[in-house]
């Protein structure tokens, strides 16, 4: 199976170029994965630490302020433990915050339980009516679905 948790950074590279209003906050992850993002723009590149829902309150008030952050956290986090904030903070403001849930498809089954969801994460979405964007499941170039979901006004959920 293809690993776009590697590709997705290189393919925010170009949008970041363009427009200074993109930013991604992680949490405490993805280090090696978000270094060459990270460097080129270290400003642009904020650990928000493991402060999960915290971190969705501040894309929201970034979105609020006219930026365009995009959070990247583990699935399970952001698919489940994140909903309440998803919904309120983002979805039912109608804000354009955009999501990465890495280690779709129980990438991280090696950690155990605790860091999996298989594909509940899609169906939870659904609850609060985010928009799903899965190359897994989609014949569509990723090159295209990360255009269509980076430049939709509306908040966006990528499984990578």
């Amino acid at each position: 199976m293809r690993d776009y948790r590697k590709e997705i950074i290189n393919k925010l590279l170009p949008y970041f170029k363009a427009d200074e209003r993109y930013y991604l906050l992680v949490r405490d992850m993805g280090f090696g994965a978000i270094d060459k993002l990270k460097a080129e723009f270290p400003d642009r590149v904020i650990n928000c630490g493991i402060m999960e829902q915290g971190t969705t309150g501040i894309a929201a008030g970034m979105s609020m302020a006219g930026l365009l952050p995009i959070f990247y956290s583990i699935v399970n986090i952001m698919g489940v433990s994140e909903l309440e904030q998803l919904r309120n903070d983002v979805g039912l403001q109608g804000l354009n915050v955009k999501f990465i849930a890495t280690g779709a498809n129980d990438y991280f089954k090696f950690l155990g339980p605790s860091h999996c969801c298989g594909n509940d994460d899609i169906e939870i979405m659904s609850l609060i009516n985010m928009k799903v964007y899965d190359p897994y499941s989609n014949g569509e170039s990723f090159d295209r679905l990360v255009d269509r979901w980076i430049t939709d006004e509306r908040a966006g959920y990528l499984r990578v």
